[in-house]
């Protein structure tokens, strides 16, 4: 008979998972190597890195940047940061495994240096977003990723941007700015253009910035394929990599707001346009009534048109939407009041959705921001159960 577990119990799962080598030789590095696995019950693909430094002297001193690995992984969820899905620790010996996704694709310098605008699935210009959307989510976690080369970042076949590798990444604090053990190994003595950091020993979230600009300037430059007119923002890119961190931007958040000031000016809106944007955003806008805590808001656009999809199934036979809050919840990422009596019209919101997906994927953001703020000027005023 089964003794039933309390809190606090350790619960052990004995079964064996078995996978199936694919290749056992994907690549690796100073600290390990990759391998692609077949799980042959669901039959997916999955990408094993096993923690196995080079010199045998480096596997306990470097253990914990592999445990590391795990957590930051583990507190990151975007679309633009590879996915880890189980890990196997092996603490008495030092080594493990970590199971992650499979991307089919190229790393970035393989993609710019094969780049030919006509025919590739996304641009130069987006796959420079995708990369600031996901530096601005690790930014709001706290996380610098410390290791930004072209093998890190893959680009798999529909276009979608992929960072990998947070082997050396670390979760900071500002009292840990000055503190960083790696900084010798991270910032670059051999590069032609230095940050002011290499100088001062020191590595944050705008040293990450700086090299991801001097990445992506210095491919594009080097490349047959490229010229500058296949990239828009090379302002934002070189203020991105002053030498000296004060004249960057002082946060990621900052470069994607100037990336919309720029397509902002560079775009051409129609009296039809103007009409369904208002339409929509005015019946979202008008059907809050105030947010109960600070507001956040649902930045990725993949993620909001396919909520709007999911509204729009289940309100299928329906002139008005039923619950306004479910159009609601597509863009506000925080708690908040909402009126009952404002209807929101089913065909408002599938006209908003087939127009927001025909556009591109730079507009797509820039609508995206403008809508955030107009529903930023909504009042924050918590509920209190205070008595007087």
């Amino acid at each position: 008979m089964a003794v039933d577990k309390q809190n606090g119990d350790i619960i052990p799962f004995l079964k064996q998972k078995d996978y199936i080598m694919v290749n056992n030789n994907l690549g690796g590095g100073s600290f390990g190597q990759t391998v692609l696995l077949q799980d042959p019950f669901i039959d997916e693909l999955f990408v094993a890195k096993k923690y196995e430094p080079e010199y045998e002297e480096l596997r306990e001193q470097f253990y914990k940047n592999f445990l590391d690995e795990i957590k930051i992984l583990y507190k990151l969820n975007h679309r633009n940061i590879v996915r880890i899905y189980n890990y196997y620790a092996y603490e008495n010996i030092y080594t493990g495994y970590i199971l992650m996704e499979y991307i089919n694709g190229k790393n970035i310098g393989e993609f710019i240096d094969d780049y030919f605008a006509p025919w590739e699935a996304v641009s130069l210009d987006d796959v420079f977003i995708q990369l600031v959307d996901a530096f601005c989510y690790m930014e709001e976690h706290k996380i610098v990723h410390r290791d930004i080369r072209e093998g890190n970042i893959l680009i798999d076949v529909t276009g979608t941007v992929k960072l990998i590798d947070f082997g050396i990444g670390k979760m900071y604090s500002k009292q840990e700015e000055n503190t960083d053990s790696l900084v010798g190994e991270i910032n670059r003595g051999a590069s032609d253009t230095l940050p002011q950091e290499y100088y001062d020993g020191i590595y944050t979230n705008l040293t990450d910035m700086f090299y991801l600009a001097e990445l992506f300037q210095r491919l594009i430059n080097n490349s047959d394929m490229c010229d500058e007119s296949d990239f828009s923002y090379w302002n934002i890119l070189r203020k991105m990599m002053e030498k000296k961190p004060e004249l960057r931007f002082q946060n990621f958040s900052s470069v994607r707001e100037a990336i919309g000031k720029h397509d902002f000016l560079n775009l051409e809106i129609t009296e039809e346009d103007k009409e369904i944007y208002q339409k929509f955003t005015n019946v979202v806008f008008n059907a809050l009534s105030r947010y109960l805590e600070e507001p956040h808001f649902n930045k990725d656009p993949v993620s909001f048109i396919n909520k709007l999809k999911s509204v729009l199934t289940i309100n299928l036979f329906e002139t008005v939407i039923q619950k306004n809050t479910d159009v609601i919840n597509c863009i506000v990422e925080s708690k908040y009041a909402w009126y009952n009596h404002v209807g929101i019209e089913t065909d408002v919101v599938k006209n908003f959705l087939n127009w927001y997906k025909e556009s591109t994927i730079q507009s797509q953001r820039l609508i995206l921001n403008n809508f955030i703020s107009k529903l930023s000027r909504i009042r924050v005023e918590p509920d209190t159960d205070l008595p007087f």
